[in-house]
């Protein structure tokens, strides 16, 4: 429960505020690097859309992980996008849904998500530029020069792509993408630099600076409604990993500022410089609900990354990490998700806003022999990653229902406006005693919300003295 007190002199009007929560709800949210990329442009449509040949073997055992972990919200990593449809007008989204998801894979429940997004991504999306240095541009698809060359590493446009499952509605119109954002218009951004030149940051040239991206795939918000009206934001990306350059550590500084993209962006004080695809800027409003997901290839104490990459998000006074997820409940007591040689590292994170979210339970799908889904897991039948997931309840946030409230005496009435939020009601409530109460009602005062959430509220001024009132904000089911 959360009071705030509003008074207003020398009118001796108080306001109290206090937020009911409704009945508990669980959202699973999980994060899977599933290795659903290939080698060449429309291979995967090409295995999805015949679910009984030898290249779909893979997919239906990432399907069956899936299945066996029932997430409510899903983000997938490495998942090729390509915009190819069947004869049912269906891309490789639907075709996974709906041959694999939506199919009972060895036993398990089928899943259905009524909701899904993905959209294009910078990996394969050639720059027509030298970005690595080598001399030459490299045009020709399927080389790693040519993915060298590009916005974000790919052997063809789309390749290592992500989507986004969902059983909650995504809320389209308010979704922000960040695939153009340039890394430049990061205030301090680690540029990598040529130690061999004087100028520094100058790994790449003036016009490569002006056009590289900062996202190796992209960085999207996504919105969800989890009933009601509530809100949530998808914070989902996939940084580079910080290895595959020289001692310029291109990648490394890239996968460190991807990271810090979020960690900026969920805190308005430092949400200054960002602009979407659309040409909005600003991050998110101040207590709103998060969660933040994906394969970020750096790990807090492990690896390759810049120093403090990780810990951009595992310290960061917005971001709750009071809960690692482990791969306990399978036999296997670690907390590192990715399954590297030579060292096993923690890249893979589900992590939520500190406000608007209790952490109920949570693990990594990693089981080891003698567990009878060990094999079900290994590199070669599967991923070199492992599904992580997070259950949360939603808590009502008291930033969210009630914002600008005000309170003034006018035309012999006490107004009260303050700026609403869907999946909440509000009712006036008053007393003559604050601390003691009782209080009830006020009779015939209706709080009225408009199509834009602008509320407002009159009392008639009738008795003289002081007067206690109260806002109570029930968090809806």
């Amino acid at each position: 429960m959360v009071w705030v007190m509003f008074c207003r002199l020398p009118l001796f009007l108080c306001l109290s505020l206090t937020v009911l929560a409704g009945p508990p709800a669980q959202l699973r949210v999980a994060t899977y690097n599933a290795s659903l990329n290939r080698t060449a442009e429309g291979q995967l449509f090409a295995d999805l859309s015949a679910p009984a040949s030898a290249g779909a073997a893979q997919v239906k055992r990432i399907a069956e992980i899936i299945q066996r972990n029932a997430p409510d919200l899903l983000l997938v990593n490495e998942f090729d996008f390509y915009t190819q449809t069947d004869g049912q007008g269906r891309t490789v989204v639907e075709l996974f849904h709906d041959s694999f998801l939506a199919v009972s894979q060895n036993g398990q429940p089928a899943l259905n998500y009524p909701y899904h997004f993905t959209a294009p991504s910078n990996t394969g999306v050639h720059s027509g530029m030298d970005f690595d240095n080598s001399g030459g541009i490299t045009t020709t698809q399927g080389t790693d020069a040519y993915g060298d060359d590009c916005f974000g590493f790919g052997w063809f446009p789309g390749q290592y792509g992500m989507v986004v499952y969902s059983k909650f509605p995504i809320i389209t119109s308010s979704v922000r993408t960040f695939r153009n954002f340039l890394w430049k218009n990061m205030p301090g951004a680690l540029l990598p630099d040529d130690s061999t030149t004087f100028p520094p940051k100058d790994w790449y040239s003036l016009a490569e600076v002006n056009v590289f991206r900062l996202s190796s795939k992209s960085h999207w918000d996504l919105p969800l409604d989890l009933g009601g009206g509530h809100l949530m934001h998808f914070l989902v990306d996939h940084p580079t990993p910080p290895v595959f350059d020289l001692a310029e550590d291109r990648n490394g500084k890239r996968n460190h500022d991807e990271i810090r993209f979020w960690a900026d962006y969920v805190d308005p004080a430092r949400a200054t410089y960002h602009r979407d695809d659309a040409g909005t800027t600003g991050g998110l409003p101040a207590g709103a609900r998060f969660v933040i997901a994906g394969d970020h290839n750096a790990d807090p104490v492990k690896g390759d990354s810049v120093p403090g990459s990780a810990q951009q998000f595992t310290t960061h006074p917005l971001i709750d990490n009071s809960v690692v997820p482990s791969a306990a409940a399978y036999g296997n007591n670690t907390t590192n998700t990715a399954d590297f040689t030579p060292t096993d590292l923690r890249v893979d994170y589900v992590l939520p806003s500190q406000s608007g979210f209790a952490i109920l339970n949570n693990a990594i799908y990693w089981p080891v022999a003698p567990h009878p889904q060990a094999g079900l897991v290994t590199n070669a039948n599967s991923s070199d990653h492992r599904l992580v997931w997070l259950d949360v309840r939603p808590l009502p946030l008291l930033a969210e229902a009630v914002q600008n409230l005000n309170a003034v005496v006018t035309g012999g009435a006490i107004v009260i406006t303050f700026r609403a939020a869907p999946g909440y009601t509000y009712t006036l409530q008053e007393t003559g005693n604050v601390s003691a109460g009782p209080w009830a009602a006020v009779p015939g005062a209706l709080v009225t919300v408009g199509a834009d959430f602008a509320a407002s509220v009159s009392v008639p001024v009738s008795v003289p003295g002081r007067w206690y009132f109260r806002i109570e904000v029930r968090f809806a089911p």
